[in-house]
């Protein structure tokens, strides 16, 4: 009786809650989705709400020489990294996770330190370091940059997926005779290949979104999308800003979506692998 008569209570608290979480989501969500009204203005400056809707700066976006370039800087920065902050990350991951490191835990929140430390304490920490050595304006620089504060991505997706799984698989294959390599490639991989893709991802799309380290590091000739954004923003605030913004947004959504997808199929798949084991 006083279970049945506390029901009715606890599903009123969890209706509240419920309640309270859409209300944060939609103050969180509410400011991003307003760029979108805004990049379909006809009006030649930004004004909200819009007094029309208009394509015109779509249209200018896809044939904004600079957009175009700042693009293809993002993607030849970005890739790249996000492959460096791979290897970088995965093989960070299997020292903290498989190896006989001391003091792991150190050595773990120094691995995830970049993430963690304020943006602008690493650009001014990079800056002087790259123009000591010539690398302020270049691609080698900015892409060492951006893999240093997107390899603890990878490093926490990588590590968790390691954990996922007891190091017995290993043990067994190395047992076998199968060395180091062909047991990370045949064993150890297969089972950590989702981490692996939702970690590229993740520094892809923090490396495609970053500002702040391509306002010290990036010069005119290997401008970014977001570098551009923040000088269009200081310069003229004409709704072309939001356009692009708007394309901005939706390709990182597109890459967590697949993220997303990559972590749900891969925990589908290991639930029907268990689920045939004898």
């Amino acid at each position: 009786m006083r279970a049945s008569a506390s029901e009715p209570l606890w599903r009123i608290v969890g209706l509240g809650l419920t309640g309270f979480a859409v209300l944060v989501l939609v103050y969180l969500v509410a400011p991003t989705l307003a760029i979108v009204p805004l990049s379909l203005s006809p009006d030649p400056f930004l004004r909200f709400p819009p007094p029309g809707v208009s394509l015109r700066w779509y249209e200018a976006f896809a044939h904004s020489i600079d957009y175009q370039l700042a693009i293809l800087n993002s993607l030849k920065i970005g890739i790249p990294a996000a492959a460096l902050a791979t290897v970088c990350g995965v093989m960070a991951a299997l020292a903290v996770v498989r190896g006989a490191v001391p003091f792991r835990r150190t050595l773990a929140a120094l691995l995830i330190a970049p993430l963690i430390l304020p943006q602008i304490v690493l650009a001014i920490g990079l800056f002087p370091l790259m123009a000591k050595v010539g690398l302020v304006g270049t691609y080698p620089g900015i892409v060492l940059a951006h893999a240093v504060v997107t390899m603890p991505l990878v490093f926490i997706t990588v590590s968790a997926a390691l954990r996922t799984y007891t190091p017995s698989f290993e043990l067994a294959a190395m047992t076998l005779g199968a060395n180091p390599w062909r047991t990370f490639v045949h064993v150890t991989f297969p089972m950590i290949r989702a981490g692996v893709v939702v970690g590229f991802i993740f520094a892809l799309t923090f490396s495609f979104d970053e500002l702040i380290l391509a306002m010290f590091l990036t010069s005119p000739t290997t401008r970014t999308v977001p570098r551009l954004l923040w000088e269009q923003l200081n310069y003229q605030m004409t709704p072309i800003i939001a356009a692009a913004t708007v394309v901005l947004l939706g390709a990182t959504i597109a890459l967590l979506c697949l993220a997303a997808f990559a972590a749900t199929r891969s925990r589908h798949l290991s639930g029907g692998a268990k689920g045939v084991q004898p």
